[in-house]
């Protein structure tokens, strides 16, 4: 299949256009930070027609697609994520034909790419305004469905402006965003949840030690899940500088040359956003039809019910079974049940992250022969080794491809145990945001250093 068909369209879709000149640091720094702004606002106005009310649950799908059921952004970054995993999967299985190595190829991607989102956006609005009934007046419901996914559209659009004006990606900004905003409120809000309990675990310390009725059992179970999620923290900063390097240099010459860092995280977090993605999707599915957990049976269509069956034997009678673990399971570990429902979890999840992980180094030019490419172009070569894109090739072959799969294995499981140990904003919240605010910290030291005068620069790259 060709994607020149959807060409005539794409000059109907607006852009943000390219700097056409070095945006220095502070400019950058700027822009991201008003889309940031701008995203925690949208995350406060709700559609017309949609009542105040706080709409409990999904916890997972807020934190995965950066959204706030109820508001405008209801479906956050979820039709961009949808769209960018449909088009990888079609490219890498190559059921589209299309050269992502030149730059007419990359531009008809990335239109086809806005085109599906859009249409995406429109779809899971749908869902999510029928499925969940956010407006009660039928007559409402296209008005509200425009406005959720209008939202999302506009998402896209500040993406854009963070990828090519400021620094980072719009969607990483937006996920760590959310999910830094949900560990210091369940960390520090004294909002009262009910009478002498507050929704911030540190509140609740202090409101207990000022009582006097604070017990080991009480500050083990308060406090367990900000250690649990200093822990994943520190786990995941380590992992992410670990890296083995491959000496190159040029022309043969020693001393004259660099290295190439393949990370311990290779696939970095795609793989986690990606598997959360298609997860959630499947629960967006299950909302279409008008179920929610808890609804009875008798109460559903022939269509809800043929699914909602089907959902039973999957998930062991849990629509949100698979999808995401329970908190409850502290005190049931020995019951084969719950560890069948567990083991299943885990396997899913992490096989769809090997899965993805591996499409994702295929369809982004980090495959050992799209590198090995990379570095003969560059007049870069391995020292003691011919220079021939095969040779390179085959000792690439040596790691990428196990890395790639042990780095998939190893992003999962961090967010499985977060998840299990009930770290705040989630496993896989977490493990995102500390892999993304890594990685932006990566950059803004490259930013910095592009910037200093060409003496400090080197002396600074040495130290």
């Amino acid at each position: 299949m060709n994607l020149e068909f959807v060409r005539p369209l794409i000059r109907f879709i607006p852009e943000v256009s390219l700097p056409g000149r070095h945006v220095p640091f502070k400019e950058k720094l700027m822009w991201s930070s008003i889309v940031l702004i701008l995203f925690f606002i949208m995350g406060t106005i709700y559609p017309a027609g949609v009542t105040r009310e706080k709409i409990e649950g999904f916890e997972q799908m807020q934190i995965i697609f950066a959204s706030k059921l109820g508001t405008i952004i209801s479906v956050g970054i979820g039709p961009i994520v949808t769209a960018s995993i449909i088009l990888q999967l079609l490219v890498g299985s190559k059921m589209i034909d299309i050269d992502l190595t030149t730059n007419d190829g990359r531009a008809l991607f990335q239109g086809a790419q806005k085109i599906l989102t859009i249409v995406i956006a429109f779809f899971e609005a749908a869902a999510l305004v029928i499925g969940m009934r956010l407006v009660e007046d039928p007559a409402q419901t296209t008005f509200v469905i425009f406005q959720i996914a209008l939202g999302s559209i506009l998402l896209m659009y500040m993406d854009e402006i963070v990828s090519k004006w400021g620094i980072g990606s719009g969607i990483g900004l937006f996920i760590a965003g959310g999910v830094s905003q949900r560990v210091v409120y369940m960390s520090l809000s004294f909002i009262q949840t009910e009478p002498g309990k507050f929704a911030g675990i540190i509140p609740n310390l202090i409101n207990l030690v000022m009582n006097q009725s604070l017990q080991f059992f009480d500050l083990f179970a308060l406090v367990f899940p900000i250690v649990a999620t200093i822990i994943i923290f520190m786990v995941v900063v380590y992992g992410e500088a670990m890296r083995l390097e491959i000496p190159l240099s040029y022309g043969g010459i020693r001393g004259v040359g660099g290295r190439y860092p393949i990370k311990f995280f290779y696939v970095s977090n795609i793989p986690v956003i990606l598997a959360s993605a298609l997860l959630m999707n499947v629960q967006m599915w299950t909302n279409l039809a008008g179920i929610t957990p808890g609804m009875n049976t008798e109460e559903m269509n022939i269509i809800q019910k043929v699914i909602y069956y089907v959902s039973y034997y999957v998930t062991m009678g849990d629509l949100r079974g698979i999808l995401t673990p329970d908190p409850t399971y502290y005190g049931r570990l020995f019951d084969p049940g719950v560890l069948l429902h567990l083991l299943i979890y885990i396997l899913v999840f992490i096989a769809l992250c090997v899965v993805f992980g591996k499409f994702w180094i295929e369809t982004t030019g980090m495959s050992p022969e799209q590198i090995a490419e990379q570095i003969e172009r560059s007049g870069m070569q391995i020292p003691g080794f011919r220079r021939d894109r095969r040779v390179i090739e085959r000792v690439l072959n040596r790691y990428i491809p196990q890395i790639t799969i042990i780095s998939s294995i190893a992003v999962g499981m961090l967010a499985v145990m977060a998840d299990l140990l009930g770290a705040l904003g989630t496993g896989t919240g977490i493990l995102l945001t500390v892999g993304i605010l890594y990685r932006l910290y990566e950059e803004i030291q490259r930013e910095q250093m592009a910037e200093m005068h060409p003496a400090f620069r080197r002396f600074v790259s040495r130290v």
